[in-house]
């Protein structure tokens, strides 16, 4: 999350930048126009008013107000790209961010020419679970899905929940054919799980690699058809070329 833009580090330094080009400015204003003597003189004419301990307090005041400010605003602001980032069931990273995520990687895996795939899955017949047990077994579900699969996959990767009971795992610097490796080894992770529901819950799994100079769109096409083949061939399996080196640029 701390790669967003609104809490990007690089952001804030340009405006603590821009705030000390504003405080030069003011000085040369208070400077040109001679404020600090018209003040003086001010304070001498209504003696009431004492020059010296108005400044301190004025110095003393505004940085701590504004340090209170900035870090409450910071918080807040902070709250607001999780909620905005975050599937509120789940806990994942939602579609919107990871269609931002998906494009920085591909542009970035491009850029470097490092393998990049995607891993589109469906929990099988979903629509039985919540017709049978209710809603809010079929969301206990999907939240014991999110956990099993996040405590699966690796930290360089990003899980998203995309949709109803569809999700889309990021596999960064991994080809085709070990992206399938992965997906395999979590439709296992799933059939192996108690979902206390009495019956298995599965899930059908696209993959594919990036291609040179392809788009997002393009790419993400390409696994959830692989995703209707596995839904296709009978559910709880895996689609993706399971190629050697020579075709790599296949997945």
């Amino acid at each position: 999350m701390d790669n967003h833009k609104y809490l990007n580090k690089r952001r804030w330094l340009r405006e603590f930048l821009l705030s000390c080009l504003i405080l030069l400015m003011i000085f040369y204003v208070v400077s040109w126009l001679d404020l600090s003597e018209r003040l003086y003189a001010f304070s001498r004419d209504y003696e009431v008013i004492d020059l010296d301990d108005m400044l301190f307090s004025m110095g003393l005041f505004l940085p701590i107000y504004i340090g209170i400010f900035a870090v409450r605003r910071f918080g807040e602001l902070t709250i607001l790209v999780r909620e905005s980032s975050t599937d509120s069931l789940t806990g994942l990273i939602n579609h919107r961010r990871v269609q931002v995520l998906l494009t920085q990687e591909i542009s970035r895996a491009q850029r470097f020419q490092r393998p990049l795939s995607v891993i589109l899955f469906d929990i099988d017949n979903f629509k039985q679970v919540n017709d049978n047990h209710g809603h809010p077994v079929g969301d206990a579900v999907l939240r014991q899905v999110a956990s099993l699969m996040s405590s699966a996959v690796r930290e360089v990767d990003f899980l998203a929940r995309t949709g109803g009971e569809e999700f889309m795992l990021i596999a960064t610097e991994t080809d085709g054919v070990l992206a399938r490796e992965m997906a395999e080894r979590l439709r296992q992770i799933l059939c192996g799980a108690d979902f206390g529901i009495g019956r298995p819950v599965t899930a059908s799994f696209g993959v594919s690699q990036l291609r040179s100079k392809e788009r997002a769109s393009v790419l993400l096409q390409r696994a959830d058809e692989r995703l209707y083949w596995s839904k296709r061939e009978g559910r709880n399996r895996v689609s993706g070329l399971a190629a050697g080196p020579e075709d790599l640029d296949n997945n």
